[in-house]
């Protein structure tokens, strides 16, 4: 998937589990904006409108099941990826769209659907509100995340109090607006190391003062500095490929 490329929203009558080989996918669904590194893959059940992209490009490989299967999830989800279901959707990725259902392929196919359901979830996700005036403030701080004006300065712009910003947008997405702010600048991190961005640069593109004050919000947020995480998913990325 090239940089600054996109699928359209849109809807299948199977499921799908979405899964990025190389660099961040990101998955546009109702509420939500989700942000598929190689670690994790998105599963969307039949019939959710979805919109795909990948700001600086993404190698992607695209699983579809028949609806009829029993015990799938009925809503999208992004799962955690483990070495065997990384294997088996990279082998199943290579079969026809018909083959036969006793043969080596439907074996391949079973073992997909009973792991399946065993993938943890990640629940570090990023709401995505519906209301206008608050898709578009989310939109505008998505491009621009090293804006560092305050809720109240924020408000402003919107004709809004502080206090009625901050109320309608935790009733619009679930969380106040500190907190997706924190939410969007490390998955926007995630993004940007995937794509092979230095520390240094990644702090200031997203409005650190420093390098080490960017490291300690990835270090709190998610236990691992970033050379760390970096140094981690690089590692997985070879085992997969082995």
């Amino acid at each position: 998937m090239p940089p600054g490329h996109y699928f359209p929203r849109h809807q299948h009558p199977w499921h799908q589990l979405l899964y990025a080989v190389s660099g961040v996918l990101i998955a546009d669904v109702t509420g939500e904006r989700l942000f598929i590194p190689p670690e994790k893959a998105v599963w969307l059940p039949a019939g959710t409108r979805h919109e795909v992209s990948s700001h600086y490009g993404a190698e992607l490989k695209s699983l579809y099941i028949d609806c009829r299967y029993d015990q799938l999830p009925d809503k999208n989800q992004v799962l955690l990826m483990s070495p065997l279901i990384k294997a088996l959707i990279s082998e199943a990725a290579e079969f026809p769209a018909q083959y036969q259902q006793q043969g080596y392929e439907n074996q391949v196919m079973a073992m997909i659907l009973a792991v399946l359901p065993r993938l943890q979830q990640d629940h570090q996700r990023l709401p995505w509100p519906d209301n206008p005036q608050f898709h578009r403030l989310c939109q505008y701080l998505y491009d621009h995340p090293a804006d560092r004006r305050t809720t109240a300065e924020l408000a402003a712009t919107l004709n809004l109090s502080k206090r009625t910003l901050e109320r309608r947008f935790k009733q619009a997405t679930g969380i106040g607006l500190q907190h997706w702010r924190r939410q969007l600048r490390l998955h926007k991190a995630i993004e940007l190391l995937n794509a092979g961005r230095s520390v240094t640069h990644i702090a200031f593109e997203l409005g650190y003062n420093s390098a080490s004050s960017f490291i300690y919000m990835f270090r709190q947020q998610t236990g691992l500095s970033p050379n760390r995480f970096q140094t981690n998913r690089t590692h997985s990325v070879d085992s997969s490929d082995d």
